[in-house]
């Protein structure tokens, strides 16, 4: 069950009904109501509405279209689905375009359960683009509601709902600007930047108003430095390390105190087989006061690469003596030597790796095959 039929299945708790004199006849234009029928209203309402009318008069047909509207939306499946959806028909001069407008209304006035509630009674009687548009943007509201509250898988949950009922339109039609211009944001929340800025694209493309492009350049201006890096090791992972260079590349020299770019770069050129960059990179990385294991490792490996292997050593043992315990630069110093043709250390080193990380299979593999030579 999706989180938002659960949430607002909860409502049906707070619905009453009621049923019509058995010695009365209700006309409703040309629909005679049957008295067997229950009519729903909202418990707290009516209780307001009995401590303000006498028995003559009875519950106020505003207090039944209310309740069939607030049960419609709670439980969309409900067993007299049809025969309230023509009382609505009857009652409502035009049905549509009220109940969407009132759906609207209390999105405007910041009452999520209620406007979601209507859309979902309208989505249910009528459907439309934009009712589904704007339900989803009450989940987004519920969702963050929620976030502020802390309670992050709720709010999660509230958030992907409303972000796959934002694709859905987009499916249904691909130049729907508001979705787009939503689900933007929603992609940027998940940190999914090449996603938004594609998504931000058609909105410059279709959406007519000038004011929501000129947030959306802007909004695409602060994500680009974030969409480059994503992309570029999206580039780098499918090894197409050329266009990894092509995009990251343009980051330059702007970001050169950045070590995670140059560690990019440096990655991506040493996959294109220009070893010589690649390292003036990684020093580049190192040089900006932080040192990750990643990098000395990295670079460790490239001047192995290239045939350098006693700096490729020094670069671990560097790293080692710097970093501590990270199980790769042990075990690739320890190849380092075993290529060297020192033994003992190259042993050493591959079971100190073994000791940090003994469930690697290649350190499980190479550490065998230590154990049979000295055997």
């Amino acid at each position: 069950m999706k989180i938002s039929e659960e949430y607002f299945k909860s409502k049906t708790e707070d619905i009453s009904f009621i049923n019509l004199r058995r010695d009365r006849t209700f006309e409703l234009k040309d629909i005679t109501l049957d008295k067997d029928l229950p009519l729903p209203v909202v418990t707290n309402n009516l209780l307001i509405e009995l401590n303000k009318v006498d028995e003559t008069k009875g519950i106020s047909i505003q207090r039944v279209i209310e309740g069939i509207v607030y049960l419609l939306g709670a439980d969309q499946d409900f067993i007299h689905r049809d025969e309230y959806g023509k009382i609505l028909d009857r009652i409502l001069s035009k049905p549509e375009e009220e109940l969407f407008s009132m759906g609207l209304r209390k999105l405007e006035e910041g009452d999520l359960d209620e406007s979601g509630l209507i859309f979902r009674a309208f989505n249910s009687l009528y459907g439309s683009r934009d009712s589904e548009f704007y339900y989803a943007i009450v989940l987004e509201g519920i969702g963050k509601k929620y976030f502020n509250e802390e309670e992050l898988e709720l709010g999660n949950k509230f958030l992907e709902e409303s972000t796959n009922i934002l694709e859905e339109l987009l499916n249904e039609d691909n130049t729907f600007y508001p979705a787009y211009y939503k689900l933007g944001y929603h992609y940027k929340f998940y940190e999914q930047y090449t996603k938004a800025k594609l998504t931000w694209d058609k909105v410059l493309i279709y959406d007519p108003d000038e004011n929501r492009r000129q947030e959306i350049r802007q909004e695409l201006d602060l994500i680009d430095l974030d969409y480059r890096v994503e992309l570029g090791l999206t580039y780098i992972n499918n090894m197409m390390y050329e266009k990894a260079v092509e995009v990251l590349v343009k980051l330059m020299p702007k970001e050169i105190d950045n070590w995670y770019i140059n560690y990019l770069l440096g990655m991506a050129y040493r996959g294109y087989g220009d070893n010589t960059t690649a390292i003036e990179y990684f020093y580049q990385a190192l040089d900006n006061k932080v040192n990750p294991q990643d990098v000395y490792n990295e670079l460790g490996i490239t001047y192995f690469n290239d045939g350098s292997i006693e700096k490729a050593i020094s670069i671990f043992s560097e790293g080692i003596n710097t970093l501590e315990n990270d199980y790769r630069l042990y075990f690739n110093r320890g190849l380092g030597y075993l290529n060297l043709g020192l033994m003992d250390k190259g042993y050493e080193d591959i079971k100190t790796a073994s000791t940090l990380n003994p469930e690697d299979e290649n350190i499980k593999a190479q550490l065998k095959a230590l154990k049979e030579f000295y055997e």
